[in-house]
């Protein structure tokens, strides 16, 4: 089973920063009641430019992210939309999101069950906390991924929306319809 969950963080960029210990407790799931405040607050903050999360992937219990791969979820979500539509128009997808150095790569697997070999570059986090390895893979089946990551980054496209800034939900939206043409 393929989970995808975004999480909008409850603290500032430098409060984040300088946590030496990042939990579940310290972000709410974009379906959690205070998370459209949390949201508004950070973008009203920020002036419209940043929407501090992470996005957490998962299959069968094993993670490729984690609370420490947080960053602007705006970017995350785009470099993450980015990379599975290149992956499946060339074979492989490369994507990163430079505020706090993180990459991902998406390699399609020509097999009897297509699969998708997704690896997440860790960036900063790899750096800031020692039990952060530099990268992590899974492997993924091809249909599974992508539709969780229509949905989800659907889901996400429609938290966006709800914000007093929709920031770029346009470049979001178009993402997702490319990718709705590969099922």
């Amino acid at each position: 089973m393929v989970t995808i969950q975004t999480y909008i963080s409850k603290n500032s960029y430098d409060a984040i920063v300088n946590k030496h210990l990042l939990a579940n407790e310290d972000f709410v799931p974009i379906h959690h009641s205070s998370a459209k405040q949390l949201g508004n607050q950070q973008l009203f903050t920020s002036k419209g430019t940043s929407l501090y999360g992470t996005v957490i992937i998962s299959f069968q219990n094993q993670f490729l992210s984690s609370f420490y791969d947080w960053d602007d979820v705006d970017g995350i979500w785009l470099s993450i939309l980015q990379a599975m539509y290149d992956c499946l128009n060339t074979g492989i997808g490369n994507s990163g999101f430079s505020e706090r150095s993180m990459d991902w790569q998406m390699k399609k697997l020509i097999e009897k069950n297509p699969a998708i070999l997704f690896t997440w570059y860790h960036g900063f986090a790899s750096k800031e906390w020692n039990n952060i390895p530099i990268k992590t893979t899974l492997r993924f089946p091809e249909n599974l991924l992508l539709n969780k990551i229509i949905e989800k980054g659907t889901t996400y496209l429609k938290f966006r929306e709800s914000l007093y800034d929709s920031g770029p939900s346009q470049n979001i939206n178009q993402l997702i319809n490319n990718l709705k043409s590969f099922k």
